[in-house]
């Protein structure tokens, strides 16, 4: 069967460095592993590095089954501006450039956002009658007008009124969507004006098994020890992701005042230089920058819970985050102060706990403090949950199942 892809702002198999395998590697790779030919649409513009992959359009066959095709655009400097704007847009109508000369696929999946190749994509299969999912992972643009001041978000809704109507109208003519929590994909279905079927599920964001190597291992544990970050039995709290606003560090970074508790806060942003100046004089909260995928597995291996300190955000109340299954695939428990399906899926298999506010959380610090044992169980329930429930075999398979369903095919 030959499927489509489309998945801008993700890591891919041509990147260099250690990468975490996103949807568009990781679906890609489960339906190759399967037999099936797959496209992959994705942009030149890498939205990480911020850096062109080849600064034109571009054709890449891996093998006989994996073939790349990378959209030319503009790129941009921050995840926020006019300039993102404008790339979209260019994204968009260099893909209908692109579509002109193709030949439409079996089945086809997705992503959204960005808006505009997804209208683009999702319209042109629509026209040819491809089955077509549509993966909702952000909220966009509900997003854009949340970002203005409240005075002038009516203003907003006016000049981003052509997103939403591509929005609706992508919403409305695929053949399903799939979306990371039963609360976002409702919010997907009331913005299409319809119910849900059986063409539309949850997809979680279950990470890839992947398999490191004995060296990888040694590698990053010596670089943790060089950093003093060493397996002891003090507790320690660990964060892998990007520093950026959607994160309040301030009850981590006051908590890591009062508690002789280790805090590891990892990654990069645009907030990394400022919160380590800010937290200089605090010798057991460390912010090392960006890890590799061993580095951030043996960081894991090292500490007894997660964290997780979203800000609040309606889009964050309807979703589950992949460091939830991340942490769950290493057995650890979840701390976290985003509410909403989050916090109902660690109360449901008591693998975490949830705080509203800096007193609850320095409530649940002292109680780990007295009993570490509480962790324990947790962990074990963490870990018998992603195994059972949330494991790239058991979600990819299912949607692989269901594209192949589309077509009329045997399911596997």
């Amino acid at each position: 069967m030959r499927i489509w892809i489309l998945q801008t702002g993700e890591p891919l198999q041509i990147d260099s460095g250690s990468l975490r395998p996103m949807r568009a590697m990781n679906l890609s790779k489960a339906l190759i592993d399967q037999g099936h030919q797959v496209t992959l649409w994705s942009s030149d513009f890498d939205h990480f590095s911020k850096q062109h992959r080849f600064s034109s359009e571009k054709t890449i066959e891996l093998s006989n089954q994996l073939t790349i095709r990378l959209i030319k655009s503009r790129g941009y400097k921050s995840h926020i501006g006019l300039s993102r704007l404008v790339d979209h847009a260019q994204l968009g109508w260099h893909l209908k450039q692109m579509l002109k000369h193709e030949s439409a696929p079996d089945v086809s999946f997705i992503g959204y956002p960005p808006i505009e190749p997804a209208w683009v994509m999702a319209r042109w299969l629509n026209r040819r009658g491809v089955p077509t999912i549509l993966d909702v992972k952000d909220a966009w643009p509900d997003n854009l007008v949340e970002a203005f001041p409240k005075f002038m978000k009516p203003f907003a809704r006016i000049i981003f009124f052509p997103y939403f109507l591509m929005m609706r109208d992508s919403f409305r003519i695929c053949t399903g969507i799939s979306s990371v929590s039963q609360e976002f994909l409702d919010w997907c279905l009331l913005k299409a004006g319809r119910k849900q079927t059986e063409n539309d599920f949850v997809f979680p964001l279950s990470p890839q098994d992947e398999l490191l190597s004995e060296q990888e291992i040694e590698r990053a544990a010596k670089w943790w020890d060089d950093l003093g970050i060493k397996s002891t039995n003090q507790l320690r709290g660990y964060f892998v992701g990007s520093l950026n606003d959607a994160f309040d560090f301030q009850p981590i970074i006051n908590a890591a005042r009062k508690f002789p508790i280790s805090f590891v806060m990892a990654g990069d942003g645009p907030r990394l230089e400022s919160l380590r100046s800010e937290t200089q004089d605090i010798p057991n909260l460390v912010f090392p920058g960006r890890v590799s995928r061993a580095q951030a597995r043996v960081l894991s291996s090292r500490s007894n819970f997660a964290l997780a300190p979203l800000a609040t955000r309606a889009d964050f109340e309807m979703s589950i985050p992949n460091k939830f299954y991340d942490a769950m695939q290493m057995g650890k428990p979840m701390i976290t102060s985003l509410t909403g399906p989050s916090r109902r899926l660690l109360e449901k298999h008591n693998c975490g706990l949830f705080y509203k506010n800096e007193t609850e959380l320095n409530s649940l610090l002292t109680s780990f403090s007295e009993d570490p044992s509480s962790l324990d169980v947790m962990s074990k329930n963490a870990l018998f949950c992603y195994n059972k429930f949330f494991s790239f075999a058991t979600i990819y398979l299912g949607v692989g199942a269901r594209l192949l369903r589309f077509v009329g095919k045997q399911s596997i």
